[in-house]
């Protein structure tokens, strides 16, 4: 068991030291993003983006607010926000969207490749959309609003 151990070991030395010509700084081609890289600017903006979602979501579960098939939130039912609360909601939207975008930013230049940001933003985007709750507004590529059932927040290709 030693000796094929030593073998292997010897033959993985090989291998590094081969990709150590062919990449001379260690670095090797990265072909994806990194969505859990961590930065200080990462951490920042998704605790923001945790704080305000604290205020959001009782608006998502209401109805006020959906999510259109571009991600981005909406507000679906503009008659349920009182005139005086109008300004903080449209903030709060802003506010959700400028940061997220910051995210998708943030996470392609800590990638190295800012490149990658619209990738990124849609596979953000894709993901949520996969994982909208029960009881959310989403509307569809027609501009239809619906009501997101369990079994459509339950489905393996959602």
């Amino acid at each position: 068991m030693k000796k094929g151990l030593t073998k292997l070991s010897i033959m993985l030395a090989v291998a590094l030291a081969f990709f150590a010509q062919i990449f001379p700084t260690g670095a090797v081609a990265q072909e994806a993003p990194d969505f859990r890289i961590n930065t200080p600017a990462v951490t920042e903006i998704r605790a923001s983006l945790k704080a305000r979602f604290a205020q959001i979501k009782p608006l998502l579960e209401a109805g006020t607010l959906g999510v259109t098939q571009a991600g981005k939130l909406v507000v679906r039912d503009p008659a349920s926000v009182p005139l005086s609360e109008r300004q903080a909601v449209a903030a709060l939207i802003a506010g959700n969207s400028n940061d997220q975008a910051a995210l998708y930013r943030e996470i392609a230049r800590a990638n190295g490749h800012p490149e990658w940001e619209q990738q990124i933003a849609d596979t953000f985007r894709e993901r949520m959309m996969k994982r909208v709750p029960a009881g959310w507004w989403v509307q569809d590529a027609s501009g239809k609003w619906t009501q997101q059932t369990q079994s459509d927040a339950n489905a393996p290709n959602k």
